[in-house]
């Protein structure tokens, strides 16, 4: 868990401390797919009471475990990501319902003392993958025939396979010139 205790930034408006933290993550579900962490994440922020509430800015970096979507492979992904998130602590001590959810748009609502930044780290980790994850940017992938991965050399297969149904038009070009 990222975690930070704030006790004492809570009651000084205008002071600002600095976290560094690192924690192994539990694997996540992203697109029916399980991500998982490949050592701990670290998270290096400066918080900032505000008035308003606890201003966090800084860096989350870690690596992924991700499997490539043309060759099949498992291969790490690294990611160094921006992170600002702004905390309000609920009046009276009580967090949300939901536990830690926005009240508003912009703000993540906490209560106590120890500030837990997990939820708002995951949910920026994952909007920062990949939409295709790529183990390289040049991955061969996989033959469409025999399923043989390219990155290992070249099968047998042949190059043009032509649909039965449509071989009467392969010379349809050559014909028409002559």
């Amino acid at each position: 868990m990222l975690q930070m205790d704030v006790a004492g930034l809570k009651r000084a408006v205008g002071e600002t401390s600095c976290y560094e933290l690192q924690a192994a993550l539990t694997p996540l579900e992203v697109r029916g797919a399980t991500v998982s962490f490949c050592g701990p994440v670290k998270v290096s922020l400066v918080v900032s009471n505000t008035g308003e509430g606890l201003l966090a800015r800084g860096q989350v970096a870690g690596n992924l475990k991700l499997t490539c979507d043309r060759c099949l492979e498992l291969f790490q992904y690294a990611f160094n990501l921006p992170f600002e998130e702004t905390y309000r602590p609920v009046p009276g001590g009580e967090a949300a319902s939901s536990g830690s959810g926005k009240n508003d748009a912009e703000s993540v609502t906490f209560s106590g003392d120890i500030l837990d930044i997990t939820p708002e780290v995951l949910n920026n980790i994952i909007l920062a993958l990949p939409m295709k994850a790529l183990c390289r940017e040049d991955c061969p992938g996989l033959c469409p025939h025999c399923g043989r991965n390219l990155k290992a050399g070249q099968c047998d297969c042949e190059s043009e396979k032509i649909d039965p149904r449509l071989s009467v038009l392969k010379d349809f070009f050559s014909r028409e010139k002559k």
